[in-house]
């Protein structure tokens, strides 16, 4: 079964996300601030990581860049946020991210694109875009 690592430091996002990770066929691990994440990711060896970006012990990029140097730079990282900072977009895009999703998000549409990436499946198609400041797609380094 593939492993669905939830980094969030607001715990009703992180139940929200863990229940619908676990409908769609996937084991789910939360950890709740940066420093239990990454140590979540040297244990568990997630398939896949759901990680905000602002949170306590460190922000998401940092968190990307260990999780990366620990494991392996193919692992999708989705980031999903609901800051609005300038300049998020584009470093998660350069930091290879394979999703950046504003909060509030389409449910159905992370799980879509979360099918995308495990499964591997060609039938599957790209989800929508839900705005202007969302991408979906392969790792792009």
């Amino acid at each position: 079964m593939k492993k669905v690592l939830i980094i969030d430091d607001d715990e009703k996002v992180a139940r929200a996300l863990d229940l619908r990770v676990k409908s769609a066929g996937y084991q789910s691990v939360v950890a709740y601030d940066a420093v239990n994440g990454v140590v979540a990711a040297a244990n568990v060896k997630p398939d896949a990581v759901l990680l905000d970006i602002s949170m306590p012990g460190g922000n998401g990029f940092a968190v990307a860049q260990r999780i990366h140097s620990i494991l392996s730079n193919q692992i999708p990282i989705i980031f999903i946020t609901a800051s609005r900072k300038p300049g998020l977009f584009e470093r998660a895009h350069n930091l290879g991210a394979s999703g950046f999703i504003e909060k509030p998000y389409n449910p159905e549409t992370l799980l879509q694109l979360l099918r995308r990436l495990l499964d591997k499946s060609p039938d599957l198609p790209m989800p929508r875009t839900d705005g202007p400041r969302c991408f979906y797609g392969e790792r792009t380094r």
